[in-house]
């Protein structure tokens, strides 16, 4: 059998994920102890400097943690004995914790020494929305349960882990240096040499990810050989016996990658180098694939979770694409010259970690396959000269300003290439999370010309590689999708239909930062909405379109398309400084913007929208009572978006209800929701109004609208207290069925086939 310890992999690999999807892990909550004052004792793993609030903090990784029980603890006096760590609670799930020191002059503890630490306990944040990013589920992969804020060190134990402490203080004068040589492009040599991100510019990230070269500011597998063999093969000009030179390169790049933090895609660098070089001193002939089997096992045999990690996967793909389909793609190339041959191993890489980059990004950098041949040579350059530049440094200062010229130079090269990529048409592909039967047919059909190459012809070889591609990229939509994301004290509602018809009615948040950023844009994308028909803005309150403006600005770095951005067509005393700024920005990016009053609609298809306030020029103090309330119909489905509408403006929509009945009839008959028939005096949902606030959603306006499905957006633990009780019994007394953002999460309504279903992403299916 030919390489059978990868056999024994691949083996492995599906046995976990067999056993993953049938007995998943239960999901550990720390709800009761979030936010409370805790004392921990734990050993130091790691620890780091990131950037929080404009301000400069220590990070610590604590492993083999204990809780000290608060029934023994005076918290004010931080007494207490080692005897009231808790031996049996569930507390004793919490293994590892994440802690962030009070200020930038904490004590910063040694390596592997024990602390004892007070703080505020803080659970990571689990994602509420299709799309978002899950930091409980990332932490907890990586051995973090949770995390403790402003924490201060009482107590450290007088033995550390000499050899990594000093490590880290090599680091830190490496840091030191570069920050000197390399002056405002220092953030990206350390984290290319050193795997320190801490300053790493945020545009400068976002620029690299865009354009699908971000790989470039970790520690890889290129970082690891440019290093590593350079080593070596230094050691060997020098006539230095083999078996000397492997240990010393073996124990060289094993402590570079410690000092680095020894990412994911490190371990797997560092062993693959180690077996390539040993593999002469035993005469046996080095194999990739069955290198990367034994790392890749030992990794999963410790933590099976890294299969859903997005390093983990990105890191293997790679050597499976070098390992396994480039040869392939290698033998099918319509012609053989040298700069096809150069392309095909990236265009190998592309395609096999596309599933990757769709699953964690939700969108294509069409060019990244043509950057790569310019950016990984240039990476090379760029290495040698940032090691260069440390040794002059240590030698002369002042050298080593001049020695890193030339990887300055090579950056401002890529920033250039990078600012016009994004130029061209389709620079960024949204396409959306694919499913997972989807992943499983590309998956498939990938194996298949692997191991039937020899008899695929070039032509068939590249049909079923387009149909492969197809299968994983395209988007089915069927019938009306309605989502009320949780975006924490505010609101934000998608709408969709077959026809690919995409609305977005509000989008912002009081409670959660950067709303539009990491709840609004993840969405869209997992979605594959890279094109939305309208964007409405009920009113200029903060938490209703502050999030906006982060689509604007992707839209400005061609990310998703607005084409209208409607807004109320209130009078000029009502529109504030806020309104203008908004409106402004939308034109500026050449958004064709509208203003809707009451008796205008918007039909496209089987589904319209239509406004039933304000009034044309109307003029109201209240901003909440001005709100836009929109009607939407399709077939025998019918819903009404409210805004945060309350008092004189919600009396002036149930009057004019309560005169124009007909309006909201639906032209069919009936619309089955589960156990439940909504007839066509119905509304078939409402969007609460202001949160679920006693001051809205009054009892007349229920009577005259009638909701069977009633959808409350509001922040968890908001300092409003909303929903109010009275408005909740409100909507029980009406019959309705109550659901929450700040309990299940994003909501999600779909009508098709004449059948209503509606799903909590944070309860799975309802």
């Amino acid at each position: 059998m030919r390489r059978p310890v990868c056999v024994f992999g691949l083996a492995f690999v599906l046995i976990l994920l067999i056993y993953m999807y049938l007995f998943p892990l239960p999901e550990l909550s720390f709800d009761e102890i979030d936010g409370s004052e805790a004392v921990i004792i734990g050993q130091v793993d790691k620890k780091e400097y990131r950037i929080s609030y404009g301000k400069e903090i220590l990070v610590i990784y604590l492993k083999k943690v204990q809780v000290i029980n608060p029934q023994t603890l005076d918290v004010k006096n931080k007494k207490l004995q080692l005897s009231d760590v808790w031996p049996e609670s569930d507390l004793s799930q919490i293994k590892g914790v994440l802690c962030y020191m009070k200020d930038s002059q904490a004590q910063e503890p040694k390596l592997g020494s024990y602390i004892r630490i007070s703080g505020k306990f803080k659970e990571f944040a689990k994602a509420a929305n299709p799309g978002e990013f899950d930091a409980r589920n990332y932490y907890g992969i990586l051995g973090m349960q949770i995390r403790l804020q402003n924490g201060v060190v009482l107590e450290e134990s007088s033995k550390y882990d000499g050899f990594r402490e000093k490590l880290w203080k090599l680091r830190q004068y490496l840091s030191a240096l570069i920050d000197v040589c390399f002056k405002e492009d220092a953030h990206i040599i350390k984290a290319m040499l050193l795997g320190e991100k801490t300053g790493l510019d945020e545009d400068t990230k976002l620029l690299y990810q865009l354009n699908g070269v971000i790989h470039i500011l970790s520690i890889s597998g290129l970082h690891i050989s440019i290093i590593g063999m350079g080593l070596y093969k230094l050691l060997q000009k020098l006539r230095c016996p083999i078996i000397i030179n492997v240990i010393i390169s073996i124990c060289f790049m094993h402590s570079y990658g410690i000092m680095t933090g020894m990412s994911i895609s490190a371990i797997r660098a560092i062993v693959m180098f180690a077996f390539h070089i040993a593999a002469g001193i035993f005469g046996r002939t080095y194999d990739m694939l069955t290198a990367m089997a034994i790392v890749g096992i030992s990794i999963l045999f410790r933590q099976p979770f890294y299969l859903y990690h997005s390093g983990f996967l990105f890191s293997f793909g790679a050597i499976l694409a070098i390992g396994l389909f480039f040869p392939t793609v290698e033998e099918k190339l319509l012609g053989e010259s040298k700069i096809e041959k150069v392309m095909s191993t990236s265009l190998s890489i592309s395609i096999v970690t596309l599933p990757v980059y769709l699953c964690f990004y939700y969108e294509y950098p069409l060019y990244s396959v043509l950057l790569n041949l310019i950016i990984i040579p240039g990476t090379t350059l760029i290495v040698y000269d940032g090691l260069i530049s440390i040794a002059a440094a240590i030698i002369y200062l002042p050298l080593g300003k001049y020695t890193a010229f030339p990887a300055r130079l090579i950056f401002r090269f890529y920033e250039f290439c990078c600012n016009s990529t994004l130029k061209f048409p389709g620079s960024r592909s949204i396409l959306g999370k694919p499913e997972s039967w989807q992943i499983f047919i590309f998956i498939v059909i990938i194996v298949v010309l692997v191991l039937g190459s020899s008899k695929w012809t070039k032509l068939q070889f590249w049909q079923w590689l387009l149909a492969a591609l197809l299968c994983i990229t395209m988007r089915f939509h069927s019938g009306l999708v309605i989502t009320v994301l949780d975006v924490g004290q505010g609101d934000g509602i998608y709408i969709t239909d077959e026809n690919n018809n995409r609305y977005f009615i509000d989008g912002g948040s009081s409670s959660k930062s950067d709303v539009g950023t990491y709840q609004i844009l993840p969405f869209l994308k997992a979605e594959g909405a890279d094109r939305m028909t309208a964007i409405f803005v009920t009113h200029m309150d903060s938490d209703h379109y502050n999030g906006i403006a982060a689509l604007i600005e992707d839209m400005a770095q061609g990310g998703i398309v607005i084409e209208n951005l409607i807004m109320p067509d209130i009078g000029e005393k009502s529109r504030s400084d806020a309104y203008y700024e908004l409106v402004g920005q939308a034109k500026a990016e050449g958004i064709n913007v509208l203003y809707i009053h009451k008796g205008e609609s918007i039909q496209n298809g089987k589904l319209k929208l239509t406004c039933l306030h304000p009034d044309a020029g109307e003029d109201r103090e209240d901003t909440n009572a001005a709100s836009t309330v929109l009607y939407l119909e399709y077939e025998a489905f019918s819903a009404l978006f409210t805004g945060d509408l309350e008092g004189d403006g919600e009396k002036s929509v149930t009057e004019y209800l309560a005169e124009n009945e007909k309006i909201i009839a639906p032209d069919a008959d009936t619309l089955t929701k589960n156990d439940m028939t909504v007839t066509n005096k119905d509304i078939t949902l409402l969007k609460v109004a202001h949160h679920g606030s006693r001051n809205s959603t009054a009892q007349s306006f229920l009577d005259i609208v009638s909701p069977r499905i009633a959808i409350i957006s509001a922040g968890r633990d908001n300092s409003y207290g909303h929903p109010h009780a009275e408005t909740l019994e409100r909507l029980n007394n009406a019959g309705c069925r109550i659901y929450r953002t700040d309990e299940g999460g994003a909501i999600t309504v779909k009508v098709s086939n004449g059948k209503v279903r509606v799903e909590e992403f944070l309860e799975h299916f309802y």
